[in-house]
């Protein structure tokens, strides 16, 4: 009755208005207002009737073009100017109207009566869970609109197939039309001009930037040459698409480039991103090339929505570190000593002797410039102890813990993070995210996950250590800061720990800084007595050693053993499986509450930071590491071994 009075206001006010006329005109003309009131009745019967036969109609049409379809009035779904067929809940096709049978069958009979076959390999339970789904069939598109019905009191489902062929074949063209922006530079050029003749070195840097054109023409790019080794190139959605189906193959045509019947080593440094704008896109671009540098260069990184990918980056990085640049890196962090309250430096978790002596290097840099500073870090799980105790003889208040040091900071108070540039691996994360002003002093490759807030951010993959970046630091400071036997010594300490006795990773800088060191009066005795072990720790060793098995020239071993010191000796233990004979990679792994911690090493031959990368780790080209959460040794090993799988894949690809 609501309802009625609602849909019907109007004529039930005209009639309102009608009954007081009849009332007044009682009082004049009796005859009259009795014809009117007749009249008002006949008119009500009418509205009341016609009212009834448009809601019917009404219901009717809403029931032939919802859900509750009665199937057993099949010209209603014949008529329906679209494909259409009829399943049962379990998918069982059991009707189909005409449309259906000459469009999406072309008059062809269904292999068998299931309804699966038109949808691409959805099933029928995704017809119940789904308001639309997708199905190509003999190279057309459609879209598959289900609606429950009823059939003789059994839930089926009709489905309406809307040919959308045209219109993905233009989205899909729009696409793939979209513009990516490419920057492309040639990593080494200066030791090109360096290394050879004007005349070599034109030629090479003449037939690379050839060779690059080359590999250009074969898409559909606009190209324009930057400078020296530099290019910016503008390509379509289809051709990065099949640049990335080829892997990026210049970047091995560059890197195999022979000059005179010898191996030049040229790599390629590429970053691409596909922004909304040619503006935007080049300016993210930068950012991904920044990054292929920053992780050693020989590599492509695309970047998209704050994710990158990337291809490449199986070569060692070329050293071309600039002593103007390091000059005024040094001269930058020195003003900022000097304008903080004080000092605190900060290396990552699980501290090793690279991590400290850097640290200690700045330490003793701030102190001389007086300003009091303090070194962060957790004394109970750092693996540089033995360092931190003869630290501790020369400075008993060098050390500070996260805790204290959170309570101790002030927004003058300089934060210098060394040996990492990623913030969740820091001794405190917390301390890092409430510092105002921070420097970053990294020879790591570069993750995407970097500390992006700086203020200065040195960062050189091709560096040995952070030790020897922290000794050039001081070696230029505009001060000439004092360094002490002690910092001498903790900071050869961790360049000798990081190039393993100066056999890894060392270039001429690494070299300068040692002597550098030593002519500050470096001990290498005092600094060989740092990795001196117990010969408990020795004994867990090889017992992780005797559980090595080989697989595709990686030495891979599990340490199932109990120690406070087990971190250490797994990391050790991955050092000396180098060298068993044909093993180019090692990898140890441990348990720690759940979580299996893996310790990868290398000679250089295979870049295990791109192994570790695929188990969401990362570090160097010939030192890395991961941990895999919520994983027990039989699926960690199964990972370890598909991760070495595909690194080997990427490289015959």
């Amino acid at each position: 009755m609501l309802r009625f009075v609602r849909t019907n206001a109007i004529v039930l006010c005209v009639f309102a208005v009608g009954i007081i006329n009849c009332v007044l005109t009682f009082f004049y003309n009796k005859t009259a207002a009795l014809i009117e009131l007749v009249i008002l009745g006949v008119l009500l019967v009418l509205s009341v009737v016609s009212n009834v036969i448009v809601s019917r109609r009404s219901r009717e049409l809403v029931r032939t073009v919802s859900n509750a379809i009665e199937f057993e009035k099949k010209d209603r779904l014949s008529a329906f100017p679209l494909p259409v067929a009829v399943c049962t809940a379990n998918g069982r096709l059991i009707w189909y109207n005409t449309l259906f049978e000459s469009r999406v069958l072309d008059g062809v009979t269904p292999k068998d009566s299931n309804i699966e076959q038109f949808l691409s390999g959805q099933t029928a339970e995704d017809i119940a869970n789904h308001d639309r789904m997708y199905t190509d069939i003999a190279q057309h598109s459609y879209s598959v609109y289900p609606f429950p019905i009823k059939f003789k009191d059994e839930d089926c489902f009709a489905l309406i197939f809307s040919d959308e062929t045209n219109m993905r074949k233009a989205y899909n063209e729009y696409l793939l039309s979209r513009p990516s922006v490419m920057l492309i530079c040639i990593d080494n050029i200066e030791e090109l001009m360096q290394s050879f003749s004007d005349s070599e070195a034109a030629a090479m840097r003449s037939r690379a930037e050839k060779m690059i054109d080359n590999w250009l023409s074969e898409y559909g790019c606009l190209v324009r040459k930057l400078g020296d080794g530099r290019f910016v190139v503008v390509c379509e959605e289809r051709d990065l698409v099949r640049m990335i189906e080829r892997k990026f193959n210049i970047l091995d045509e560059i890197r195999s480039y022979e000059y005179n019947d010898k191996l030049v080593g040229i790599t390629l440094s590429i970053g691409i991103s596909r922004g909304e704008s040619l503006r935007e896109g080049e300016k993210y671009a930068r950012q991904a090339l920044d990054m292929a540098i920053g992780r050693g260069g020989d590599q492509a990184a695309i970047l998209k929505n704050d994710s990158y990918d990337f291809f490449g980056g199986i070569s060692k990085g070329i050293e071309k570190r600039s002593k103007a640049r390091t000059r005024i890196v040094a001269s930058a962090i020195q003003k900022l000593i000097e304008s903080s309250s004080d000092v605190m430096v900060m290396g990552h978790r699980f501290s090793d002797l690279d991590s400290v002596g850097s640290a200690v290097g700045m330490l003793g840099a701030a102190r001389f410039l007086g300003k009091p500073s303090k070194i962060v870090i957790n004394r109970e799980q750092s693996l540089a102890k033995s360092l931190v105790d003869m630290v501790e003889q020369k400075y008993t208040d060098a050390f500070i813990t996260p805790d204290e040091a959170e309570t101790a900071l002030s927004k003058h108070t300089l934060l210098i993070i060394v040996d990492t540039h990623r913030a969740e691996v820091l001794e405190s994360a917390e301390l890092y995210r409430k510092a105002k002003t921070v420097v970053v002093i990294d020879h790591h490759r570069k993750n995407v996950d970097f500390i992006d807030n700086s203020i200065v951010f040195q960062h050189d993959p091709n560096a040995s250590s952070a030790g020897e970046m922290v000794s050039e630091i001081l070696r230029y400071m505009p001060s000439k800061p004092e360094v002490t036997q002690c910092e001498a010594n903790a900071l050869l300490a961790g360049i000798m720990l990081d190039t393993r006795n100066f056999t890894l990773r060392s270039g001429v800088r690494t070299f300068e800084a040692a002597a550098f060191l030593r002519g500050k009066g470096a001990d290498t005795i005092k600094v060989r007595q740092l990795f001196m072990d117990k010969i408990e720790n020795l004994k867990l060793r090889n017992e992780v050693i005797s559980s090595t098995e080989i697989y595709r020239g990686c030495a891979i071993a599990y340490a199932d053993i109990s120690s406070p010191d087990i971190r250490m000796i797994t990391a050790q233990a991955a050092d000396e499986l180098l060298n068993i004979d044909s093993v180019k990679a090692s990898f140890a792994m441990f348990d720690s509450d759940g979580t299996i911690n893996i310790s990868a090493r290398s000679l250089g031959e295979i870049n295990v930071q791109v192994i570790m990368e695929k188990l969401g780790g990362g570090g160097h080209h010939t030192m890395a590491a991961a941990q895999l959460s919520g994983c027990d040794r039989e699926t960690a090993s199964t990972r370890l071994f598909a991760a070495v799988d595909e690194y080997y894949s990427s490289l015959t690809q």
